[in-house]
């Protein structure tokens, strides 16, 4: 049994790899091409300045080199997420022109420790690629001033800490609902550290370095904002729909008890709201993995090149049977997701075919793997599925993206809203009403701007929260 096994997981690769798009051929090479230049490129970046500004030899070669090496380990974390990053648009000019710019700033800037518009770079890359290769950026930037300027401890530590707060609120600094009070904290933060390191002194020195510092934070805080809402518009990350341009687009500060006038006040009574938000995010924590553990590696992989929208959501599809093959549970659950998406897509007037693939594809990756987000993102590629699609899978889960598209949201929401009540339905012994369950859902939704992205409107969240009720009363 264990070899005819080792025999099909062979056959299985030898069919995958043969039936990749052929387009992977000509983008992987230029993929790793990133990866091989950036930390050449970095070198030369930290090698310029210094010979600009005769600076030693030796000096010289430290900084290069350590930015190589430190550029080095960024780039395998983008080598380990080649398809999430990569694949974003314009995300390699984004990455080297932001890291590079950065390397040069931080070289020619005096006293790069209180003048920190070097951090424009790793917070522009965590805002519209990813935090964490954005944090990545910044750590090895505050390192090299560090190294290059023999720079205090606790100066490094105030640094550090800076642009670890910036990078962790680099989605509520995006979004124009949020960027104030995300800029608020970010500086009261630099206030107080800078406090602290001065030892509670304030002297005419210290209130220039805290001017000065301020200054060059909200500089970076400003330009960043302004480089991430031009990338929006080059790239139509963040759109509304055409025939919703009059109403108000959803954020996270839009007011909740507006939101619920749609819900029975009678409801309202049964608990508080903020222990229910705790239920329903701990519930989203504790969800399981896939609908039915079953070994994967018996799966034979077959299905046609075509992409098409009626392909893709033809139940004779053969990607779809080898689902329903693999589990039942799981298939069914794919079915009611993609049933409710096209719905709720139609109800507002989104695009339903997009939907309805999205759902039904969502958790394709299940068949390959426990990482079915990644694995997803592979199958879909390897058969050219639309890219709105692959969007979808990609962004349906707030662990892996924000939905950048109504789509994909209507497709979060009902995987969301489906797998809540059904787990809490056998976990809780319908402790909750589903229509209390549905309401925290967007609820928590709203005040994380989980949509903020999305370009939906509140008009049409209430619609969407409304639907959901009505299904599953």
């Amino acid at each position: 049994m264990r070899a005819d096994k080792n025999s099909n997981g062979s056959d299985m690769d030898v069919i995958i790899n043969t039936a990749k798009n052929p387009e992977d051929k000509d983008r992987k090479p230029q993929n790793s091409i990133l990866i091989t230049i950036l930390p050449i490129l970095s070198m030369i970046a930290a090698i310029v300045p210094g010979i600009w500004f005769k600076t030693p030899g030796v000096e010289i070669a430290k900084v290069a080199i350590l930015t190589m090496i430190l550029t080095t380990v960024a780039t395998f974390y983008i080598r380990l997420n080649l398809d999430s990053i990569l694949e974003k648009k314009l995300a390699k000019t984004v990455i080297t022109l932001s890291y590079l710019f950065s390397i040069i700033l931080l070289l020619i800037v005096p006293e790069p420790s209180l003048y920190c518009f070097w951090m424009l770079g790793g917070l522009l890359v965590a805002m519209v690629i990813d935090n964490k290769l954005g944090l990545l950026f910044h750590f090895s930037l505050a390192f090299v001033m560090g190294i290059s300027l023999h720079l205090q401890p606790e100066i490094m530590i105030h640094t550090l800490i800076i642009g670890i707060i910036m990078n962790l609120l680099s989605g509520a600094l995006r979004s124009t609902s949020t960027v104030i009070y995300a800029t608020i904290i970010v500086l009261s933060t630099n206030v107080t550290i800078s406090f602290v390191i001065n030892n509670f002194i304030f002297d005419t020195k210290v209130n220039y370095n805290y001017l000065f510092s301020l200054f060059s934070i909200l500089v970076v805080i400003i330009a960043a904002f302004l480089l991430n809402l031009l990338y929006e518009r080059i790239t139509g990350r963040s759109r509304m729909n055409d025939n919703e341009t009059e109403q108000p687009v959803l954020n996270s500060t839009d007011t909740i008890q507006a939101d619920r006038t749609i819900v029975n006040p009678q409801i309202e009574t049964i608990l508080s709201t903020q222990s229910l938000l705790s239920e329903i995010e701990e519930t989203e924590k504790e969800l399981p993995s896939s609908m039915e553990e079953e070994d994967s590696s018996n799966l034979d992989r077959i299905i046609g090149t075509s992409s098409s929208y009626e392909v893709l959501c033809s139940p004779s599809n053969e990607l779809l049977m080898q689902l329903k093959q693999y589990s039942e549970i799981l298939y069914a659950h794919s079915l009611r997701i993609a049933d409710l998406s096209e719905r709720a897509a139609k109800l507002i007037g989104a695009q339903e075919q997009i939907a309805k693939a999205g759902g039904l594809y969502h958790e394709i990756g299940k068949l390959k793997g426990k990482n079915y987000i990644e694995e997803g993102l592979i199958i879909a590629e390897d058969y050219a599925f639309p890219k709105e699609v692959k969007a979808i899978l990609r962004e349906h889960n707030i662990k892996y993206d924000r939905p950048n598209s109504v789509e994909a949201a209507i497709v979060m929401l009902s995987d969301s809203v489906v797998s809540t009540i059904e787990y809490i339905e056998k976990t809780e012994e319908n402790k909750f009403t589903t229509n209390k369950i549905i309401d925290n859902i967007f609820q928590m939704r709203m005040e994380k701007g989980t949509f903020d992205g999305t370009g939906l409107s509140l008009k049409d969240f209430k619609l969407l929260k409304d639907f959901y009720q009505k299904e599953f009363k």
